[in-house]
């Protein structure tokens, strides 16, 4: 069975997961660590691979960056991450300056801001999150392997199992690999950062543009090869808490604007929840389809924005840096881009 980096693929599923479990909520407290001092105390040679690879992604330090080209008003890009942690809520003076002055907010989907309506409307589409027929999980998994998959669904979801067992592993995993505070703030109704831009953008008046649509985000997640997500899927059995510090870990790189390191540990997360030390050969197919290919239409759709000034364009942190990110796109495509400091 072929590997994906189970975070990779959690954090590209959790904008897409915010109507998920109905089990009893219990205190929102986060149990995470950060694992780069582990690593680099237990494995510096890694520690100093992960800085090395870091330090060459273009791009790979900052969340607010200026967009400019001769004969338009200034724009802004603007990395979020998809998780209602506290800690993420408030923009650094840099980027609430920047929100504040424009005129628009482009996100990845507007339905994030009504998630009643984002459910309605994910209901109608429902081929691309639930299985058909006499297909479920306990036909794609061994009967051990279903087994432990219906143990957490149970202890982190509350799903019946006969539900459960109907989502496809893409789905089903983007709420069993947050860790359960997360989910618990999901219960709760939290915010998460593009949602929050997104109300605040609705109630001064500033014009909501959607660069992609929820059908379309669904569409391709559903389109990466199936032993993927069931990978991921195990994968969020096998690490159990594990998950809580590589989330800790993202959010931690997140806060001090590294999204390279983030990029670079991605690519490396083991089985066991440590870093390996060589990149996992089948992460470049996730990579193609869920980043690299929607990079280049989000630009695509940004150029109209960016064409009459004064936009703030908010989509996923690690949509921005990398020879194929956001921001190195519009540079190929003639635009000014530079860190706006927080």
């Amino acid at each position: 069975m072929k590997k994906l980096s189970l975070l990779a693929l959690a954090l590209s599923v959790s904008l897409l997961s915010h109507q998920a479990a109905n089990a009893a909520d219990k205190a929102i407290v986060c149990t995470g660590k950060n694992l780069l001092p582990e690593i680099e105390k237990e494995a510096p040679e890694i520690a100093t691979n992960l800085k090395a690879e870091a330090n060459s992604i273009p791009f790979g330090k900052g969340l607010t960056w200026k967009i400019e080209k001769a004969g338009f008003p200034p724009s802004y890009l603007f990395g979020t991450m998809h998780l209602s942690d506290p800690r993420m809520l408030e923009l650094k003076p840099g980027a609430k300056a920047a929100f504040q002055g424009s005129q628009s907010l482009a996100l990845e989907i507007t339905e994030i801001i009504d998630p009643k309506a984002m459910a309605a409307k994910a209901f109608g589409i429902l081929k691309y999150t639930m299985y058909s027929g006499a297909e479920n999980l306990d036909t794609k998994l061994k009967p051990e392997e279903a087994k432990a998959v219906q143990k957490l669904v149970q202890k982190k979801l509350g799903l019946p199992w006969n539900v459960a067992s109907k989502m496809k592993p893409w789905a089903l995993m983007g709420s069993l690999a947050l860790p359960a505070c997360e989910l618990a703030r999901k219960r709760a109704q939290k915010p998460f950062l593009d949602m929050k831009l997104g109300l605040e953008a609705k109630a001064s008046g500033k014009e909501l543009v959607a660069l992609e649509t929820l059908e379309g985000q669904m569409k391709a997640m559903a389109s990466l090869p199936e032993e993927f997500a069931l990978n991921g899927l195990l994968q969020s059995v096998k690490l159990g808490s594990r998950m809580d510090d590589l989330f800790e870990t993202m959010i931690q790189l997140y806060i001090k604007e590294d999204t390279a390191t983030v990029w670079a540990l991605m690519r490396r997360v083991g089985e066991n929840g440590f870093v390996k030390a060589v990149d996992n050969a089948d992460y470049a197919e996730f990579q193609q389809v869920m980043v690299d290919a929607r990079n280049e239409s989000m630009v695509d759709a940004s150029i109209p924005l960016l064409d009459k000034g004064n936009a703030f364009i908010a989509v996923g942190a690690l949509h921005l840096p990398g020879e194929n990110g956001i921001a190195n796109i519009l540079v190929q495509k003639g635009y000014k881009v530079t860190r706006v400091t927080p």
